[in-house]
C-alpha cells in the first residue's frame, strides 16, 4: 500500500517539520510506502529548505503567498494525482496536529474495513480528550451550520462533512471528484469536499477515537466593529463573500443570495450586541 500525504504551510517551520517527521515515521511503523507533498505558500522562515533536507520522500511545491489553505491543498493534491505511480490513498494533514505515533496504522485499518469511503480522523484538545476537530453533521437551519461529532471507541460513524485536519481519500474517489476546490479563498474547501462526497454517493466516515492533538483556533479579541467586519470578510475570515457565494451556489443555487444576506445580518446583530473588553486602571 502507498499513501501520499499532502499539506499546506506558511511560516510555521517547527510545526511543519514536526508534522513531516511524524507522518513519515508513522507510515514506516504501519509498514506502508509513503510520500509527502507540501505546498509552501511563500514561507520566509526557511520551511522549504528544512523540509528538503529532512527526507527524500518529501517534495516541496513553491507558492507566492497568495494561495492560502484551499488553493495550496488543491495544488498539492493535483500534483499527487499527476504522478505516474498512483498511491492507494491521498491523505490530507494539517501541520499543526501533533500526531499519535500509530495514527497511520489505525486510520488505514479503518479505511481497509470500509473500502471506497473517505475516512476522517478526529483531533483532541492538547492535554485533554475534548474533541477539537472532527467529522460533522448538520446542526441548524443555516445550510452551513454544522456540529462536530464525538468519535466512537471501536466503530466508524457516518458524517456529512468534516474538518480537513486528517482525511484519508481513496485515489479513485479523489480522481472522480476532481480534487479539492481551489476557488475558495481559505476555509470551506473541506466542508465543500464532504458535501460533494454526499452528492456523489461517496460515504464519509469518522474513524474511531482520535489521532492527535490540535488546539482549536482561538476567537480573536474584539476591536472596532469596522475592523472586526474586515477580519470576518477577509480571505481567511468565515464571512469571505467569494467563498460563501461559491459553496452556497453549489448547495443552494436558488436561495444563496438570501442566505448570504442573512449570514451578514446575523453577524452584524450579534457583533453590535457585544462590547470589547476594556481594561480599567485603579
Amino acid at each position: 500500500m502507498k499513501l501520499t500525504f499532502i499539506a499546506a504551510c506558511f511560516n510555521r517551520r517547527e510545526l511543519t517539520v514536526r508534522a513531516a517527521q511524524q507522518v513519515l515515521a508513522a507510515a514506516d511503523l504501519a509498514g506502508v510506502s509513503s510520500a509527502l507533498i507540501v505546498y509552501d505558500d511563500g514561507s520566509t522562515d526557511g520551511t522549504s529548505e528544512s523540509l528538503q533536507l529532512l527526507d527524500p520522500r518529501i517534495e516541496v511545491l513553491a507558492g507566492d503567498g497568495t494561495a492560502f489553505w484551499a488553493k495550496s491543498m488543491a495544488a498539492a493534491e493535483e500534483h499527487a494525482l499527476s504522478q505516474q505511480v498512483m498511491p492507494d490513498y491521498i491523505v490530507w494533514i494539517n501541520d499543526d496536529v501533533d500526531f499519535d505515533d500509530d495514527f497511520v496504522q489505525r486510520i488505514v485499518a479503518a479505511a481497509q474495513l470500509n473500502p471506497g469511503a473517505v475516512v476522517v480522523g478526529a483531533a483532541r484538545e492538547p492535554g485533554t480528550q475534548d474533541i477539537s476537530y472532527s467529522g460533522m453533521v448538520r446542526g441548524g437551519v443555516h445550510p452551513l451550520n454544522f456540529r462536530r461529532i464525538e468519535p466512537a471507541v471501536d466503530d466508524v460513524l457516518p458524517v456529512e462533512t468534516f474538518n480537513g485536519n486528517l482525511v484519508l481519500v481513496p485515489v479513485d474517489v479523489a480522481r472522480r471528484l476532481g480534487g479539492l476546490d481551489g476557488q475558495f479563498s481559505h476555509g470551506l474547501a473541506d466542508i465543500d469536499y464532504g458535501l460533494r462526497c454526499g452528492r456523489a454517493g461517496v460515504s464519509v466516515l469518522l474513524a474511531p477515537r482520535t489521532y492527535g492533538e490540535c488546539a482549536r483556533n482561538a476567537m480573536p479579541a474584539l476591536t472596532t466593529v469596522s475592523n472586526d467586519w474586515k477580519r470576518f470578510t477577509s480571505a481567511k475570515g468565515g464571512g469571505n463573500f467569494g467563498s460563501l457565494r461559491h459553496i452556497l451556489r453549489k448547495s443552494n443555487p436558488v436561495i444563496w443570495p438570501a442566505v448570504i444576506s442573512a449570514t451578514y445580518a446575523k453577524w452584524i446583530v450579534k457583533r453590535l450586541a457585544q462590547r470589547p473588553a476594556v481594561s480599567r486602571q485603579s
